[in-house]
């Protein structure tokens, strides 16, 4: 009996032979390290879940400290962008680079410190800049050069005829292009490049004299900004044109009103001159303005829902107020001011105020939500809509994580 039991075990193990070495052999620490990253995601996954908890209980700033923790980590406040100094310098961003434009090349610098990206040889008496949809645009105010670059290098370069002028450049957020420029029997020309660089749309002027232009958030409008008369006085128009028609949808008249620049509030614009700033809706009605009072515009910035505004009492000095406006022309927020303001910048919901040594963070309304007592004598600041800051100085940057 008991060689029977043998023998059916024997029988037992050589059946079961085969079948293990059929088994693939486990690499040893694979499934250990597996389950630490699977245990360090389930982690990540329940603190972020948390933050937005606690977010949704009433702390708005919490979820920027996570859009801020995924671009930059837990780094510290500051990474150096190094550049040559220039007071003619002018200052972008794209992504996490900081783009320099100087008379002679545009660069992208990473936050290592070095240039990701030179494209020399622009030869730019006025250069002027402007960002977006992961672009830059550089031209030369007055002059006859336009170069469309991104990180990888130049997209697209321009040149006008002699004697033509370039006035305006703005990309939208999908990097779509307006170029505004000076054109021989007309008092002036608009140019609008979709995403991929091809020109799609052409307005001659004949009857108002064209100073800026832009393409809706949208890609199906551009809106021009033009001088003119009606019952013979002065006005500023905006006028919207379809960008698969001839013929402008929408146009509204700001009679005595000199604007010179304008930007997206909501889903108004604002147009800005030395004594008001007026919205208007995209069916070219009004839907409100602020006007200054006798107080002299020092500086302003779009943000993405509101337009802030810095107002001295005198037309030299730093006495007077920064304050917030929507897009009816709405006080959000009024911030008396003493000390002189060097520069602010807005983003998203967030607004930038720097002072001779110090940058304070603020919220639309001008709630103060960080503050920097050190800013080593920087002169510029560049806000991003994740509430992070560049600090820019004579020729060095670096950011500011609140």
């Amino acid at each position: 009996m008991a060689d029977n039991n043998r023998n059916e075990q024997q029988d037992l193990e050589q059946a079961r032979q085969p079948q293990e070495e059929q088994e693939p052999k486990k690499t040893p620490g694979r499934g250990g390290t597996f389950l630490r990253r699977l245990g360090t995601l389930l982690v990540t996954l329940l603190i972020v879940l948390g933050i937005l908890a606690v977010s949704m209980m009433g702390d708005g700033n919490i979820l920027d400290r996570v859009r801020r923790w995924i671009n930059y980590g837990a780094a510290a406040a500051e990474d150096a962008y190094l550049f040559a100094a220039d007071p003619i310098n002018q200052y972008g961003q794209v992504g996490e680079y900081l783009v320099v434009l100087t008379q002679n090349y545009i660069q992208f610098l990473e936050d290592s410190g070095t240039a990701y990206q030179v494209v020399e040889e622009l030869a730019l008496s006025q250069p002027v800049l402007d960002t977006g949809g992961g672009l830059a645009v550089a031209y030369d105010a007055g002059g006859q050069k336009l170069f469309l670059v991104s990180p990888e290098g130049t997209q697209l370069s321009l040149s006008l005829s002699e004697g033509d002028g370039y006035i305006s450049a703005r990309l939208n957020s999908s990097g779509w292009l307006a170029v505004c420029a000076e054109k021989s029997g007309y008092k002036g020309a608009v140019t609008v490049y979709n995403g991929e660089q091809e020109l799609i749309y052409e307005v001659d002027l004949s009857s108002q004299f064209v100073v800026d232009a832009v393409v809706t958030e949208d890609c199906r409008f551009a809106l021009l900004m033009t001088y003119g008369e009606e019952n013979g006085a002065f006005c500023t128009n905006l006028v919207w044109y379809d960008l698969s028609a001839e013929e402008p949808v929408a146009s509204v008249s700001l009679p005595n009103h000199v604007g010179f620049d304008m930007g997206k509030i909501g889903e108004c614009y604002g147009s800005i001159s030395s004594q008001a700033v007026a919205f208007v809706g995209k069916d070219g009605s009004t839907s409100g303005g602020y006007v200054f009072g006798g107080q002299y515009l020092q500086d302003y910035a779009f943000g993405d829902d509101f337009i802030a505004l810095f107002l001295t009492r005198y037309q030299s000095g730093s006495v007077g107020t920064v304050l917030t406006l929507d897009s009816q022309g709405n006080v959000l927020g009024v911030l008396d001011v003493s000390d002189e303001i060097l520069d602010i910048d807005a983003a998203g919901d967030h607004l930038a105020v720097l002072q001779s040594n110090t940058l304070v963070l603020y919220t639309s309304d001008l709630t103060e939500y960080s503050r920097l007592s050190d800013t080593s004598y920087a002169s510029h600041v560049l806000m991003a809509e994740d509430g992070s800051a560049l600090v820019i100085g004579g020729s060095s940057a670096w950011r500011y994580l609140p």
